[in-house]
């Protein structure tokens, strides 16, 4: 009798073993794999291309008179303008160069940063983005040509768009100068950066 119930106690352990497998079968039996597969992904060839246009700029000239007032002529290339020697003697004596910045890339940019330097030469007061103030002479960049609205940052330019700049350089004060005060290397840095 006892050699029966070993029998039969390996018999059940035969079938429960037979059972797991069969179980672990049948599991493997219903599962499924899934594939996910790109095509061809091209990642486009974007250009990075904003600066000035044009080779030069002639100023619009304002004041009570001539007499004394000359406006440069402003030199452009992509990266930079130069101004030529500029004089202003009295209150109102004002020259604003018209310059344009074009985004001949394919990615809109923004005007990230306005950066003044100051002159030497002189003492300044006011150096904050697009206004240079220094003794009576204002340095400003503009959205008009008027000059009253300092230029700010944050303007996006679209790809292939254009934005008009004014710098204009003025007498600012009411007096006149008793002694000629020349003011070197004053400037303004516009970074742009990608929108």
């Amino acid at each position: 009798m006892k050699e029966k119930r070993k029998q039969s106690l390996k018999f059940l352990l035969l079938v429960a073993a037979i059972l797991v497998v069969g179980v672990g079968v049948a599991y493997a039996a219903l599962s499924t794999t899934l594939n996910i597969t790109f095509g061809n992904v091209t990642q486009n060839a974007i250009t990075w291309n904003v600066g000035f246009t044009g080779s030069s700029a002639t100023a619009t000239a304002a004041g009570t008179s001539a007499t004394g007032r000359t406006c440069g002529t402003a030199t452009i290339t992509a990266s930079a303008v130069t101004v030529a020697d500029t004089t202003l003697s009295k209150p109102g004596d004002k020259c604003t160069w018209t310059l344009t910045v074009k985004n001949s890339g394919t990615v809109a940019a923004k005007l990230n940063t306005i950066t003044p330097t100051a002159p030497t030469g002189i003492t300044c007061g006011t150096a904050t983005g697009g206004n240079l103030v220094c003794g009576n002479i204002t340095y400003k960049l503009t959205s008009d040509s008027a000059g009253s609205t300092v230029l700010t940052t944050g303007n996006t330019l679209a790809a292939n768009g254009t934005q008009t700049v004014y710098l204009v350089a003025m007498y600012n004060a009411t007096g006149l100068q008793s002694t000629a005060i020349t003011h070197t290397g004053a400037k303004f840095t516009l970074t742009y950066a990608q929108a």
